[in-house]
C-alpha cells in the first residue's frame, strides 16, 4: 500500500504546501523553502514528536551519509527556525534533544 501525503499541512497557524514548497505564516506571508529545508520540515511534520537523529535527517534531505564535522543538518534546522521566529507569536516548533537530534513539537491541525 502506498502511503498518501496530504498536499497541504497546517500546524500552529502555519501552512506548508507540498506542491510549491511554500511555507505560509499565520499572517499570510509566504516563502518558498529550499529543497533541504522542505524535506527536513516535512519529515518532522509527518511524525510529530518523534526524535530524528542528524544521520536520519541528512539521509532524508540529501540521500547521503553524515560526514565528520558536517553541520548541514544544524544549519538547515537553524534556517527553518528563522522562518518561525519571523512571527513573534509563534512558539518554538522544533526542539533540540541534546545528544539525540531534533523533533517537531508543534500541533498539527487535522
Amino acid at each position: 500500500m502506498v502511503e498518501e501525503h496530504k498536499s497541504i499541512v497546517k500546524f500552529n497557524g502555519w501552512t506548508l504546501d507540498e506542491n510549491s514548497r511554500n511555507l505560509t505564516s499565520p499572517k499570510g506571508m509566504a516563502r518558498r523553502l529550499p529543497k533541504g529545508e522542505y524535506r527536513a520540515l516535512r519529515l518532522m511534520l509527518d511524525t510529530p514528536g518523534k526524535i530524528f537523529t542528524r544521520e536520519q535527517l541528512i539521509r532524508h534531505m540529501t540521500g547521503r551519509e553524515l560526514r565528520p564535522n558536517d553541520r548541514t543538518v544544524d544549519v538547515t534546522i537553524r534556517r527553518i527556525r528563522k522562518h518561525f521566529e519571523s512571527d513573534i507569536d509563534s512558539p518554538e516548533l522544533i526542539s533540540t534533544i541534546h545528544g539525540e537530534g531534533y523533533r517537531f513539537v508543534g500541533k498539527i491541525d487535522k
